[in-house]
């Protein structure tokens, strides 16, 4: 998200449903620590609906140290004592008519409508940079994935199997302007 991007789309404070005050912002470049501890919070039985890339720390800095870039949007929600309670992004080449399209949230904050609330900002941004049209990945065995993205506006397009592990899956778009 260029710096341009970021002044236009700045921090917004929401209140999630169980009364925890979280802040959604973009990703900066000084949040690789952050991403890094939040990434080694998911439990491995989320591991599996959350792998387009490994959740380490090296990771994470390469992740942090590209929040500057024209092709993607990472979004953070930013919790108490500053710590990272979820993300999403969506990331494109030049070109390309769709963008990939991923979100995670600490089981913590899981049902209190952070994936709801992060979601929406994210699409309010994809409104006005990026590709018109959001695609993304579910494993069929990740109901709230499926019913989250559905309540969005993604539609199922087809089932697949992911290549990785043959994981049966949906192939899922939105739509955005």
């Amino acid at each position: 998200m260029t710096p341009a991007d970021q002044q236009r789309f700045p921090p917004l404070a929401i209140t999630l449903r169980n009364s925890t005050p979280a802040v959604i912002r973009p990703l900066a470049e000084t949040d690789g620590n952050g991403l890094a501890k939040f990434y080694a919070g998911i439990p491995a039985d989320d591991v599996l609906f959350y792998c387009p890339h490994p959740l380490t720390q090296e990771y994470a800095l390469k992740n942090a140290a590209q929040a500057a870039s024209p092709t993607e949007v990472v979004l953070v929600l930013e919790t108490s004592g500053d710590s990272i309670g979820g993300y999403a992004w969506y990331r494109w080449k030049v070109g390309d008519v769709a963008s990939g399209f991923g979100i995670c949230i600490a089981r913590a904050f899981q049902g209190a409508g952070a994936g709801q609330q992060l979601m929406a900002r994210l699409l309010d941004v994809a409104l006005m940079v990026g590709p018109s049209v959001m695609s993304l990945t579910v494993q069929k065995k990740n109901p709230k994935g499926v019913e989250l993205y559905t309540k969005m506006g993604f539609r199922v397009i087809r089932e697949q199997l992911r290549a990785s592990d043959n994981e049966p899956e949906y192939y899922m778009e939105r739509r955005v302007r």
